[in-house]
């Protein structure tokens, strides 16, 4: 794709996708789950390469541990797994503490991995609330306080505070970190009351961009739920992420919706790029 600096112009960096989600930029490449087509991708922006890394049922949030090894969230099944060139192996099972599929995940620099659930049956249940998930590198498995309406994207700010997007709760969660990796809540930065937070990154300002997915539109917002930038798609965004050689390209990974059915049987999913000013932070682009 070109590097335009026209920051209005939204390219098509990538198509023919079942449902992205989850981006990460790392060591120059884009990584992101494609759920109902059961794979994990690398995509190479420079290059136009699109590489499988992976292939689990439904994937979602992807992190990795200080020794590189990648970590997947198998959404349905409410595991985590270790991926590599030699296949999946089990890395911790959360089927006993998440009350719905397994979603997001930000695996910090000690290689504690947080990990949202949706905490309810998203196509036929009545909406609840549900906490964070911890997992630590000795396989403890802790679930953490703190009520949140559909946790999803996450990124630590320069703080050291994680921010978590609520989906249903049109507001970023923020949650102070121990030194034990405990978190508490500590507070939220509400945004638009029609705003649906997906996935989220983070840029070297502490600018945070919200792909708001059922306004068909990001968002970068201040501490404060300010808005500086905003960008609309022709899809839904579910999910976005700064990278490319400056880290000043945005992807937006979109769709036509979320219903599981049909975006199985179809390939109408998109990665999208535009330019912005802020660069993004972090070795997997989520900052801390």
């Amino acid at each position: 794709m070109s590097t335009t600096a026209d920051p209005n112009r939204i390219e098509i960096a990538l198509d023919g996708l079942h449902f992205a989600e989850c981006l990460r930029w790392r060591d120059g490449l884009l990584y992101f789950s494609d759920m109902y087509g059961d794979s994990v991708h690398s995509f190479d922006p420079g290059t136009g390469e699109l590489s499988v890394v992976g292939e689990i049922f439904h994937p979602g949030g992807i992190g990795w541990l200080p020794d590189g090894t990648m970590l997947v969230v198998a959404s349905e099944d409410r595991r985590i797994m270790r991926v590599d060139a030699a296949g999946n192996a089990p890395y911790a099972d959360l089927s006993e503490v998440a009350p719905g599929w397994a979603n997001d995940l930000l695996v910090d620099a000690t290689g504690r991995a947080y990990v949202g659930n949706f905490g309810y049956d998203l196509f036929a249940g009545e909406q609840r609330s549900t906490r964070l998930i911890r997992v630590d590198r000795d396989g403890a498995i802790d679930v953490e306080p703190g009520e949140l309406l559909f946790p999803n994207g996450m990124v630590k700010r320069s703080d050291g505070a994680l921010i978590v997007a609520e989906t249903f709760g049109h507001r970023l969660a923020v949650f102070s970190i121990g030194d034990d990796g405990h978190v508490e809540p500590a507070g939220s930065i509400a945004l638009e009351s029609d705003s649906t937070p997906d996935g989220i990154c983070i840029d070297a300002e502490d600018g945070i961009w919200v792909a708001s997915a059922l306004t068909g539109e990001v968002l970068r917002v201040d501490a404060g739920g300010r808005v500086s930038a905003r960008h609309s798609f022709s899809q839904n965004p579910y999910a976005c992420m700064l990278g490319g050689e400056d880290r000043r390209t945005l992807f937006v990974a979109t769709a036509p919706d979320h219903e599981p059915a049909g975006r199985r049987a179809r390939t109408e999913g998109r990665i999208e790029a535009l330019r912005v000013e802020v660069p993004g932070v972090g070795p997997d682009g989520l900052g801390g």
